[in-house]
């Protein structure tokens, strides 16, 4: 009898381009992202033209390829959205890698046809691209830090300084739940930023006469966090508004019943 072996190879194929593209006359912006949500962690690269458009929904046309180890990218154009939304701003798109295995992946972006190549390198602690040649394409930050599990941060914002023992207490109060310190790799996280010192930094235009932002690690039950929040939320109002992240992919808000 004789058998035959079929042999298939997967990959992902993404795609997302149109005939009547226009030309790409600017330098494409690339983001790294790490995307969290309660299930899963997912890779993206968030896309930008320096060139800026009369309507805010101009999009870039993209088609990509992930296997094993290679990754290749192809920017196809400017599509012109249909409806505009009356706003100037960059074409953008957002290439989803879903939950990428840790590896060093040949990289390839091509774009109007100059051809960016290197490496994607994937570790437990850390995404990174190292390209060899960058043609038409700019790497806003060539490493980002996987935000390690059971993480958890965020900010305190208040208008008066008076305000400032409270914001003490409440992260006393977390330290009390078992919340502890730990020492963070300096660099660029997809929610936040360490800077060489160890420390948290505030994200930036964040509307608050002061601000405090935090980061503990965290092994407790996370209902509990969310029930502090509250609790300022409720005893404090509008003087003092927190939010709170967590590796599990929750939100926490000190305004939201």
């Amino acid at each position: 009898m004789k058998y035959i072996i079929i042999i298939l190879v997967f990959f992902i194929v993404s795609c997302n381009k149109d005939s009547s593209n226009e030309k790409i006359t600017s330098d494409i912006n690339i983001e790294m992202r790490e995307k969290i949500d309660s299930t899963s962690r997912t890779f993206q690269f968030i896309c930008k033209t320096q060139e800026e458009y009369p309507c805010c929904n101009y999009q870039i046309g993209n088609s990509f390829i992930k296997n094993s180890d290679r990754v290749e990218i192809n920017f196809d154009g400017i599509i012109k959205p249909e409806v505009c939304l009356t706003a100037i701003g960059p074409a953008t798109t957002t290439l989803d890698f879903g939950a990428i295995s840790n590896g060093t992946y040949d990289l390839e972006i091509n774009t109007e046809g100059k051809k960016s190549t290197g490496q994607l390198i994937i570790t437990s602690d850390y995404y990174k691209i190292d390209l060899d040649k960058e043609r038409k394409i700019q790497i806003n930050y060539s490493t980002l830090q996987k935000i390690p599990t059971n993480t958890i941060w965020g900010t305190v914002g208040y208008q008066t300084n008076t305000n400032a023992t409270v914001v003490q207490t409440f992260l006393d109060s977390l330290q009390l739940l078992g919340a502890t310190n730990q020492t963070y790799p300096s660099g660029m996280y997809a929610y936040f930023q360490i800077n060489s010192a160890g420390n948290i930094l505030p994200p930036e235009n964040h509307g608050y006469d002061h601000i405090k932002p935090y980061i503990f690690h965290y092994t407790g039950i996370t209902s509990n966090l969310k029930t502090i929040v509250k609790e300022y939320g409720k005893n404090y109002g509008d003087s003092l508004n927190i939010v709170l992240y967590t590796t599990n992919g929750e939100t926490f808000r000190s305004w939201i019943p």
